[in-house]
């Protein structure tokens, strides 16, 4: 496969985050929709009685509705992945990872086996970043400006990344030796994806999980592929709600 880049693409209105390949066939143009259903384990678990972590009160009238339910930001939280479904991928470039804000960007990261993944503190304060149930990745005190590398490995596998100092920080990697590329939808559901030609399985994910239906797409040479309806993210890979 060829080397990948990360890139900035635009579809519709929106921003949408790809990685880029140096030579590809045509494109796949997309949606998601259904984010407004999917919340983050993060809050999920602030909710909690006996958590302690926040005090929650009714959201102000005055604020848009669209900013006072506690869902999903696409461009951050939902990965969109093509995956071959030929034979296993080469790796990607290196992907870099934000740390800022109480925040990664983005959280969920789908990625080829060796793929390198850079963690980069964009903060004016450090952070102390770990794998979770990992020896060899522990914690270490990342100051402002300062990054971390990790490389994922062989096979087909799913990672957490926590901050001892921020409960809010979280980062999932899934690992897949078939994906080739990846894409963050904007925050109108649009996505735009560039692909060489074949066949592919669009899979989206949130909070390292697999959410919505897979969808076969074909890439052809200078075209571009427009799914026809938009892939459901609040429903699970069988068609169910999501809970």
């Amino acid at each position: 496969m060829n080397q990948v880049r990360p890139a900035l693409q635009a579809a519709s209105a929106a921003a949408v985050v790809a990685l880029t390949a140096s030579a590809f066939a045509g494109s796949v143009r997309g949606r998601i929709n259904g984010q407004e259903k999917l919340v983050s384990d993060v809050y999920n678990e602030a909710a909690k009685f006996d958590g302690h972590h926040f005090t929650w009160r009714e959201p102000s009238p005055t604020v848009k509705s669209d900013f006072r339910t506690l869902s999903a930001n696409p461009s951050r939280d939902i990965c969109v992945a093509a995956e071959s479904t030929g034979g296993p991928q080469g790796q990607h470039d290196p992907i870099l990872v934000k740390i800022t804000g109480g925040h990664t960007i983005p959280t969920t990261i789908v990625v080829s086996p060796n793929t390198r993944i850079s963690f980069e503190n964009r903060d004016p304060f450090p952070h102390r970043l770990y794998q979770v149930g990992a020896a060899t990745w522990k914690a270490e005190t990342m100051e402002s400006a300062r990054r971390r590398e990790w490389a994922a490995p062989n096979g087909q596998s799913r990672f957490e990344f926590r901050d001892e100092l921020f409960p809010s920080i979280r980062t999932y990697v899934l690992v897949d030796p078939q994906v080739v590329e990846i894409a963050y939808p904007g925050h109108d559901g649009a996505f735009l994806m560039n692909l060489p030609a074949g066949d592919f399985v669009l899979k989206a994910y949130f909070n390292g999980r697999q959410v919505g239906r897979p969808v076969d797409v074909t890439a052809r040479d200078h075209g571009i592929f427009e799914l026809k309806d938009p892939l459901n993210v609040g429903e699970t890979p069988d068609g169910k709600p999501v809970q």
